[in-house]
């Protein structure tokens, strides 16, 4: 089997994200039969089909999931490269929610470079790093580690995890044995965040607690614990000025977790995000708390 053209690839690479030719045409600035005719050719060269119609969608064979696992970002890398419109094209960026609401966008905001060419997603972790991988993004934000062969893991952000509460909650946690039963406000992806600061404070044998109520995102969790109907453990860069909300502490010291850049390894790497990068880890933009 010959090696597909790198045009083909990118091609499939577009129709794959956008699951219709009409989409990734747009997206190649191509005509839908040059589309059409690009993957045709790729599908005769690997023997084998890729996609199924379905209504009006393309759903990806197996053999199209390996394949696009397979390039993890590689046509698009090589065909930016030999066109030289690497920097033509928007900035891709996926982030965990909470740092990317209250750290990234702000940062993102101010860079005057950006304002016309910004893709910014708040996936979970884990599509973090799948979205990196297959090349979906130029630069993905993680609070969580991995190790894996094709991505590389920087540390640009130190955040400190702590334990916030309203008035009334605040004056029961006085002490560190006071926290028993203690009903706490989660969201999605707090587990990482509430085990790893259950840890650092009482080690192996932590005290019993509760889940209250449940969110998708770290608003609505400050907004609950605001009216007194539990605690969280938080970054402290979203805790609001002005809502009355204390950070509890026992002498001890805060909780710091780092935030990791991740990027796949020997990927180019663009110059916006290098210059993004020098800025976070700028000790200004550290959370003040």
């Amino acid at each position: 089997m010959d090696f597909p053209d790198l045009p083909f690839l990118r091609t499939f690479v577009a129709v794959y994200e956008a699951r219709g030719v009409t989409e990734a045409a747009s997206r190649l600035h191509r005509t839908q039969p040059t589309v059409s005719y690009q993957l045709r050719r790729l599908e005769e060269t690997l023997g084998a089909p890729l996609f199924e119609r379905r209504s009006a969608r393309l759903v990806p064979t197996p053999l199209a999931d390996r394949l696009f696992r397979f390039l993890g970002g590689f046509a698009r890398d090589v065909q930016a490269v030999l066109q030289g419109v690497e920097e033509d094209r928007p900035l891709e960026v996926a982030s965990v929610s909470g740092f990317g609401r209250y750290v990234l966008f702000p940062l993102l905001s101010e860079m005057e470079s950006l304002h016309r060419s910004l893709t910014l997603r708040y996936p979970p972790a884990d599509e973090v790093f799948r979205q990196v991988l297959e090349g979906r993004v130029d630069v993905g934000f993680s609070f969580r580690g991995t190790v894996h062969p094709r991505l590389t893991l920087t540390p640009v952000y130190e955040e400190k995890l702590v334990l916030v509460a309203g008035p009334t909650w605040a004056r029961r946690l006085r002490a560190q044995k006071d926290f028993r039963d203690v009903p706490l406000v989660t969201y999605d992806e707090g587990d990482y965040v509430v085990g790893r600061w259950l840890g650092h404070h009482f080690g192996r044998r932590h005290p019993h607690w509760y889940s209250t109520a449940h969110f998708e995102e770290l608003e609505e969790v400050l907004d609950w614990v605001a009216r007194g109907r539990g605690t969280a453990v938080v970054p402290d860069f979203c805790i609001p000025e002005g809502r009355g909300l204390r950070v509890v502490g026992w002498g001890k010291p805060a909780l710091v977790n780092m935030v990791h850049a991740v990027q796949r390894g020997h990927a180019p790497v663009r110059p916006v995000v290098t210059e993004l990068l020098a800025r976070l880890r700028k000790p200004a933009r550290r959370a003040p708390r």
